[in-house]
C-alpha cells in the first residue's frame, strides 16, 4: 500500500527500538517506534496499518539513519518493510491517490494494473472520499448517443459531461474489490443515491458484463437483479441485449447494460419525457422523468482481500 500521507505496513509485534548507547548500563532511548491503530489480515503476513505523518522520503531516509546499527537480521526486517510499503508505486485509483494524501476532488492520473495511466475525476468529498467516477451528466451538452468505440475507450471533458471508458473501467475493477455508489438529483432538486457493495465489469471477451449486488441507499434500486447484474453492454451499433425484437440502445437512445430493456438508464437522452429514453432511474423516476444530474463512482475496498 502506498504511503504518503502515511499507512506504514509492519509486521505483526515487530516494531524497532534502536538505541544509540553503547555502555552496558545505558537505558535504551528509542529513535524508531511505530504504534499500531487497526489490524487485519494478508495472505503472506499479519500486517497492522498505522497512521504517521511521516513522508516518503523521510521513511527511506530514516533507514539510510539507522543501518550502521541495526543488526543483520534487523536490516533485513527492515528492507522487507520498505519493499511491503512499495513506495516507489504509483497510484492505481482515488483510493490511493487519497491515502497518499490527496485531499481535493479534481482530475489526477492514476495507473491501474496493466495501463501506462490514463487521467479520472477523483471524488474527495462524498462519504469520506477515495471515489473514481466513471460518468457524470450535469447538463446534457455532451452528446451521449454513442457507438460501441467511444464507449470503451470514453469521452467527453473530465471537468463536465463523460464517460470514462468500459476498458478503463474494467481495468479499475479487475484490481480487486469494488463497490458502487451512484449519486442522482431529482428535477426537483433533490438527492438521492444507491449504493452497491459488490460491482465487477468483465472485459472486451465479455462484452463488458456487470455484476452488482448488495444495494442501499435512498433511491430505490434500479441497477441489480435480472434486468441488467449479469449482462452485457450494448450500444445502438452492437446489439448485446436480450430483447430477440429490437435493440434496446436504439428504443431506448442509450448505451447500457440492457436485458430486455432496461429499469436504469442513465446514459439515455437528457431531459427526454418520453417513455425510457431519458435519464431514467425507475424507482424514483419511473419511465417518463428523466434525474437531472448523475454521477456513477467506484471505490476499492480497503479491508478485504484482493483478488
Amino acid at each position: 500500500m502506498k504511503a504518503i500521507n502515511i499507512l506504514v505496513l509492519l509486521f505483526v509485534k515487530a516494531s524497532f527500538s534502536i538505541s544509540m548507547c553503547s555502555e552496558p548500563s545505558c537505558q535504551c532511548n528509542p529513535i524508531i517506534q511505530i504504534g499500531t491503530e487497526s489490524s487485519f489480515n494478508t495472505e503472506k503476513n499479519h500486517i497492522v496499518t498505522v497512521t504517521s505523518h511521516l513522508q516518503v522520503d523521510q521513511v527511506k531516509q530514516i533507514f539510510e539513519n539507522v543501518s550502521s546499527v541495526l543488526m543483520d537480521d534487523q536490516i533485513v526486517r527492515f528492507q522487507n518493510l520498505l519493499k511491503l510499503l512499495d513506495l516507489d508505486s504509483k497510484p492505481t485509483d482515488c483510493q490511493d491517490l487519497q491515502l497518499m494524501g490527496s485531499a481535493t476532488s479534481g482530475v489526477y492520473k492514476i495507473f491501474p494494473t496493466g495501463s501506462s495511466g490514463f487521467l479520472v475525476r477523483c471524488d474527495h468529498e462524498t462519504e469520506d472520499g477515495g471515489w473514481t467516477v466513471f460518468q457524470r451528466r450535469t447538463d446534457g451538452k455532451e452528446n451521449f448517443y454513442r457507438g460501441w468505440f467511444d464507449y470503451q475507450v470514453g469521452f467527453g471533458n473530465l471537468d463536465g459531461e463523460f464517460w470514462l471508458g468500459n476498458q478503463q473501467l474494467h481495468m479499475i475493477t479487475s484490481q480487486g474489490w469494488y463497490e458502487l455508489r451512484v449519486d442522482m438529483i431529482l428535477i426537483n432538486g433533490s438527492r438521492v443515491f444507491a449504493k452497491y457493495n459488490v460491482l465487477d465489469v468483465k472485459g472486451i471477451d465479455e462484452q463488458y458484463r456487470i455484476f452488482v449486488d448488495g444495494y442501499s441507499g435512498t433511491a430505490g434500486d434500479s441497477l441489480s437483479g435480472g434486468r441488467h447484474s449479469g449482462h452485457k453492454f450494448s450500444t445502438h451499433d452492437r446489439d448485446n441485449d436480450i430483447y430477440g425484437a429490437s435493440n434496446c440502445a436504439q428504443l431506448n437512445h442509450g448505451a447500457w447494460w440492457y436485458d430486455s430493456c432496461h429499469t436504469s438508464n442513465l446514459n439515455g437522452l437528457y431531459g427526454s419525457t418520453e417513455y425510457g429514453k431519458g435519464l431514467n432511474w425507475h424507482a424514483s423516476t419511473g419511465y417518463y422523468q428523466s434525474v437531472s444530474g448523475t454521477e456513477m463512482k467506484v471505490r476499492r475496498w480497503l479491508h478485504k482481500k484482493q483478488e
